[in-house]
């Protein structure tokens, strides 16, 4: 399989020919933080609704509550802290569409997928998967061997392993996080 360079994906638009979506993924600049907190807002919604669901009313308001607020100052920090992290957008037709951020660890040769997303007006068009196979190819041009995420093992984050199912990760190792009111 031929590796591509960054600067081909930097200077050529990435055609999602099932949709006929023609994506440009760049670098994050500080100026993208309102709209990605947005979409990270309204694409992580969903999800933490339906981790209250799951874990009912009394546990999510003692462990989850602040799941939102605590994710969002993540995203910032990540966005600020580069290295280690990179950071890139996907825009359609200007919009910023989606983000994906990444780490490479350079002793151990991994490359980690961290905090990204789509926004929900675009999902299922094969977004997601060329944010992770844009990733993975920086990671193998960094001189990384293998690459990581961590996703939820919850029905609200189907869409996001199918994705990266799609984009060539596997095998898993599960895990589940167990609460008790005490």
């Amino acid at each position: 399989m031929r590796r591509r360079s960054y600067s081909h994906f930097a200077n050529k638009m990435i055609a999602c020919q099932e949709m006929a979506l023609t994506l440009n993924i760049r670098p994050f600049e500080a100026s993208d933080l309102p709209a990605v907190q947005q979409l990270r807002q309204a694409a992580f919604k969903p999800i933490f609704q339906s981790f209250r669901d799951i874990v009912g009313e009394q546990i999510y308001s003692i462990a989850l509550v602040k799941s939102d607020s605590e994710q969002a100052e993540l995203l910032e920090s990540i966005c600020k802290s580069r290295p280690p992290h990179q950071v890139f957008v996907v825009e359609v037709n200007e919009d910023i569409a989606g983000f994906v951020s990444f780490s490479l660890n350079h002793e151990k040769r991994l490359g980690e997928i961290g905090l990204n997303a789509v926004h929900p007006n675009y999902a299922g068009r094969g977004i997601g998967t060329k944010m992770y196979e844009f990733a993975m190819a920086r990671m193998q041009e960094s001189g990384m061997l293998l690459a990581t995420v961590g996703t939820g093992g919850d029905p609200s984050h189907a869409a996001a392993r199918r994705a990266y199912r799609k984009a060539g990760f596997g095998p898993a190792l599960p895990s589940v996080f167990l609460y008790k009111l005490l």
